[in-house]
């Protein structure tokens, strides 16, 4: 069978589209989540940020952060008087937002917080924004949890 350029110009353009149209549907059934659902508010705090993590810092000693037997163990520097730090810490999944966990701090007589984190499993950035007395701080840290 023998076909003119019209017929073969018309067959390449329709398997390009075609092949267009399946490339679209694929992408519409893509799952892409926002790294932050509120991310436009948190821009307009950045400012504030960048001044917790210089206070952070600017601490003799950092914090010290390690996952043993199943618990997060954050160690707060020695200097600060556990009863006044105040805060949350967020455990942040890199790839699927649904396995975020958010906690208090409750620093124990030691300055240790101990969070059970068993049941979590992956890479997570550990977000801690504290408060010690009247100064806000921000520590943030890549973690393994197996």
């Amino acid at each position: 069978m023998k076909w003119n350029w019209g017929t073969k110009l018309f067959i390449w353009t329709a398997a390009f589209m075609i092949m267009l149209i399946v490339f679209a549907v694929l992408m519409m059934r893509e799952q892409i989540s926002l790294v932050e659902p509120d991310y436009y508010p948190k821009g307009q705090t950045h400012e504030a940020l960048i001044e917790k993590r210089r206070n952070a810092l600017s601490l003799s000693e950092q914090i010290k952060v390690e996952v043993v037997d199943g618990k997060l163990v954050i160690q707060f520097p020695e200097e600060l008087e556990p009863n006044d730090i105040t805060g949350e810490v967020q455990l942040y999944h890199v790839v699927d937002d649904s396995k975020d966990a958010l906690y208090r701090l409750e620093a124990d007589a030691d300055g240790r917080v101990n969070i059970v984190v068993a049941s979590l499993k992956g890479r997570y950035t550990l977000k801690i924004d504290w408060r010690y007395k009247e100064t806000n701080y921000y520590t943030e840290k890549q973690i393994n949890i197996n």
